[in-house]
């Protein structure tokens, strides 16, 4: 448990697929209403549609593995929920749209950004770290105890660590436990 009140939802894209397809998450305000639909689907489980009304505000953290980065730079642009975005991890995912990441980091002052990658998206962070020097946003190379309000992390994890393993044990075992512990 990572103690923190929070709901996991995720979409689920093209299975075993060549691309990385966003489905319609390119479509303005498509992830805007994903989420709306999913808060109503969770009020309905929890047995009152009434209580949807706090999933309306609640904020949201984009996570994203290997070829999610495409649905959720589409979500970042297109996507529609404004301020409610309070994050962004991608675990082995910043494969590209590096400007739509940063640009997002760049205008969105009190949300956080995490990318911890494996060689596969080596290259892509060196890139994104020099961006991100260019307009003079600082980063860390490790997790801090909390994120929150424009904190930034490029992870570049042990050569040991696998791709394919990369959401059971990336920087630490269990790395979305790990970010949502640093959440309060």
């Amino acid at each position: 448990m990572s103690g923190v009140n929070a709901v996991l939802v995720a979409p689920q894209f093209a299975v075993n697929a060549a691309d990385s397809s966003p489905g319609r998450f390119w479509q303005p305000g498509a992830f805007r209403r994903f989420v709306g639909e999913a808060g109503k689907k969770l009020a309905r489980l929890y047995g009152d549609p009434e209580k949807a009304k706090p999933f309306e505000n609640m904020p949201v953290v984009i996570v994203a593995y290997s070829g999610g980065y495409l649905p959720a730079a589409w979500s970042i642009q297109n996507g529609g929920l404004g301020k409610r975005l309070h994050g962004v991890v991608l675990l082995d995912a910043l494969y590209a749209k590096l400007d739509v990441f940063a640009h997002w980091i760049e205008t969105s002052k009190s949300g956080f950004f995490v990318s911890a990658y494996t060689d596969s998206t080596r290259r892509h962070n060196l890139e994104f770290a020099r961006m991100l020097d260019e307009q003079k946003v600082p980063y860390n190379t490790t997790l801090e105890d909390h994120l929150w309000r424009g904190r930034v992390a490029l992870i570049e994890t042990n050569t040991d660590v696998k791709h394919r393993d990369f959401v059971t044990r990336a920087w630490t075992d269990d790395p979305i436990r790990d970010v949502l512990a640093k959440l309060n």
